[in-house]
């Protein structure tokens, strides 16, 4: 009897000494929750995604989440932010919107109570390129008359690659020359901007070329007269009833340092020599060096018209001859 009562002692002892360990443990180390905000949440696989030719549209800022873990209190306690990995396994995502979730890794004996937000909603879209020309526009204030025009451009396309969405509101590549110091002739090196329709700039792009190269070549214009320009001598007995040029007038450009002293243009000379009927047809203009016709073809039509003298020009003409006698 006595050993039967030893061992039922023995047996309550060990009970109640589980009891007394756990709640001495429970007091001392109770389970608690804690909330860490602003985890941030790595993406794994994004390169892969990049790599098949598709991107994260729209994810500019860091991605975060707040977490409640639960855990003992010595497990928490000294818990720190760094030791809580948060992401998302992009590895299997399609085109389009969607929402992927958020894995937590926790130390061991620590488990996640609450995640806000649990998923992060994400737009993946296929990168596409799109070769542009590059547009100058010259503020009409530097002009002030000058005819401007474009010596050297390098390059004369770019190439911009983006999200789909981006590239399909892409309108132009566009270079603003709207100082005058751009205009001396040396090769400057200007931003090029990527704009919609709306002339508002879209960024998030991938541009082959930030800038371009360019330099200008300046000129003066300036309206003159068309010289008809002969040699030779007509038919004796004939003479010129009339000659005319048309255009009469031309517009030409060149460095003002040339034209300001032209006062006329000549035609290429047309022979006459021996010409008894009319003439006429194209003639090409003797522009003077580094001048050029502006807005124009370096070709105008002439027209000569002959015919015989009169007899009382003639009896004239031997009265001349007797006197010279």
């Amino acid at each position: 009897m006595n050993n039967k009562n030893d061992t039922k002692l023995k047996i309550l002892s060990v009970l109640l000494a589980i009891f007394m360990w756990t709640f001495v443990i429970n007091s001392t180390n109770p389970t608690v929750n804690k909330t860490y905000r602003n985890i941030p949440v790595v993406i794994k696989n994004q390169d892969n995604l990049e790599k098949s030719g598709y991107t994260i549209v729209g994810n500019d800022e860091s991605l975060t989440t707040n977490i409640k873990l639960k855990g003992t209190r010595e497990k928490l306690v000294g818990l720190k932010t760094s030791n809580i990995y948060a992401y998302i396994d992009i590895a299997d995502v399609k085109e389009g919107i969607q929402s992927v979730e958020i894995v937590v890794d926790t130390p061991t004996g620590v488990t996640v109570d609450e995640l806000e937000p649990e998923e992060i909603n994400l737009n993946i879209q296929k990168v596409i390129e799109k070769t542009l020309p590059v547009n100058l526009i010259i503020s009409d204030k530097i002009k002030d008359g000058r005819i401007v025009e474009v010596n050297e451009l390098s390059p004369e396309d770019i190439k911009v690659k983006g999200p789909a969405s981006y590239i399909n509101k892409i309108d132009r590549a566009e270079v603003r020359i709207e100082d005058m110091d751009l205009l001396d002739g040396k090769i400057h090196s200007l931003p090029v901007a990527i704009l919609d329709r709306s002339g508002n700039k879209i960024s998030g792009l991938d541009i082959s070329n930030d800038d371009i190269n360019v330099s200008f070549l300046v000129y003066e214009t300036k309206k003159v007269p068309v010289n008809l320009n002969t040699t030779g001598e007509l038919v004796q007995g004939f003479e010129e009833s009339s000659r005319e040029v048309s255009p009469n007038k031309v517009v030409i450009k060149g460095p003002e340092s040339i034209i300001r002293d032209i006062e006329q243009i000549n035609t290429k000379p047309i022979n006459i020599n021996n010409l008894k009927s009319s003439s006429y047809g194209d003639v090409r203009l003797d522009l003077p060096e580094y001048v050029e016709v502006y807005n124009g073809e370096n070709l105008v039509n002439y027209r000569i018209d002959v015919q015989k003298k009169s007899t009382n020009d003639k009896d004239d003409g031997k009265e001349e001859e007797k006197k010279d006698e």
